[in-house]
């Protein structure tokens, strides 16, 4: 039997609604109910609020869903599934115990993974504790809210704020906002070129210290902007007491990473080529700190590994990239640290860790371990000495160094600012 249509408005919804009922076995279709179709006041998209089986929901729903299927659709936009998060534990042990989930957010969508229609834009964790209990509870019915006929902006939006049950990252949220740009590819066909990521390889949607690393969105952000804004600085950068950018993440993309976007976005890439060279040289230095880490013991290991990729290390590289581009010998032997460090881990992690200012905290746990507005310009000035100095490796003694340099500019510049307003 099928279902009654009741529509709130436009009657040109009507063909996806009659495809859905036909391939998808719901609940209200099996007993005569009516199927109310609403438009949401917000996004404006057509849904339904339905019923199904849980033998038939994950028969017919596909976790991978993409924000943007006809460019985009290898790269999945839900989260890495969470299988120890304490919150999922918790469903799934509720849905052998016959708990009706009743907050699917779903996409019936055939024009891609045509078998399996029923995209999960919110829910993939409690669509997988329902999988997981279907050899007990397999006709468990199960409420959804399913749309229809959705453009990318309104997928997104509906993404980013379907699931209540497990917080969104601001790092997923920004690599859906990434795929919502126009052109929606240009960040991760740039990590691709310069070796950040493997082909195929997405961004991450959490900073993980998983063998698995992946950048996030916002490292990548952040990594383009400083380059720029370094080549573009005015002044004498070694005298100054100056802290990278750090881009802003979880919400809209961030202005300053938009404008220099919108810079290239009508050649559909960043390329500039001492953009790309630097990403390489950046790869390059991330790919010997992660494998001359690897013989290192202890629970600070995973954390070394991926030092470069610390928010405010990759800031301050990206901006000496870029500055120091007018200096052609320096910036030679700031590329060169991957290549004549020897055994060490480029970065020398250790003696990062083991770097202080007198006035810090005792919870401070050395160089490159936040990313606040002095460690970025503590890091800045590490990389500038080391580019100007005959040392090949970073030493802890360098490290104490720059802190020390840091600060003392920024003290010289606060009593010259300070001056100014005296007389």
């Amino acid at each position: 039997m099928s279902c009654k249509i009741i529509y709130q408005k436009k009657a040109d919804i009507k063909e996806s609604i009659n495809c859905f009922i036909k391939r998808v076995p719901l609940y209200e279709a099996n007993n005569g109910l009516p199927l109310l179709v609403l438009c949401d006041g917000k996004s404006k998209a057509f849904y339904c609020e339905c019923h199904i089986s849980a033998k038939d929901l994950i028969a017919l729903s596909d976790p991978d869903a993409t924000i943007d299927p006809e460019l985009q659709e290898e790269f999945r936009s839900n989260r890495q599934l969470e299988p120890d998060n304490i919150y999922f534990i918790q469903m799934a042990n509720d849905a052998l115990e016959g708990r009706q989930f009743s907050d699917l957010v779903i996409e019936f969508n055939t024009t891609y993974n045509d078998s399996r229609p029923l995209k999960i834009l919110g829910g993939q964790h409690r669509n997988e504790a329902i999988k997981r209990a279907l050899a007990k509870k397999s006709s468990a019915l199960h409420g959804i809210r399913v749309y229809f006929n959705l453009s990318k902006d309104q997928r997104a939006e509906i993404m980013r704020i379907s699931n209540t049950n497990i917080n969104v990252s601001p790092d997923l949220r920004d690599r859906i906002d990434e795929q919502r740009l126009n052109p929606p590819n240009m960040l991760r066909d740039f990590c691709h070129k310069v070796g950040v990521l493997e082909k195929n390889e997405d961004f991450g949607d959490k900073r993980r210290h998983k063998e698995e690393f992946l950048p996030t969105v916002r490292m990548m952000r952040c990594f383009i902007v400083n380059y720029f804004q370094g080549k573009d600085y005015k002044g004498n950068i070694d005298n100054d007491a100056y802290a990278p950018y750090l881009c802003s993440s979880g919400r809209s993309p961030d202005d300053q990473y938009l404008g220099i976007f919108n810079k290239f976005n009508t050649q559909k890439s960043f390329n500039d080529t001492e953009l790309i060279n630097a990403g390489k040289m950046f790869a390059k230095l991330h790919t010997a700190q992660f494998n001359k880490c690897e013989s290192f013991r202890g629970a600070t290991k995973k954390e070394y590994k991926i030092k470069a990729f610390n928010l405010s290390v990759i800031s301050s590289w990206a901006f000496a990239a870029g500055v120091l581009k007018r200096h052609s010998e320096r910036l030679k032997k700031f590329y060169s640290l991957p290549d004549v460090c020897g055994d060490s881990d480029p970065l020398n992690a250790l003696a990062m860790s083991e770097s202080k200012h007198k006035h810090d905290p005792e919870t401070y746990r050395g160089l490159g371990t936040r990313a606040d507005e002095k460690e970025r310009g503590r890091l800045l000035q590490l990389f500038l000495n080391y580019s100007e100095s005959d040392k090949k490796r970073i030493t802890k003694e360098m490290c104490n160094a720059a802190i020390m340099v840091f600060h003392a500019n920024k003290a010289r510049k606060e009593a010259q600012e300070q001056k100014e307003k005296a007389f």
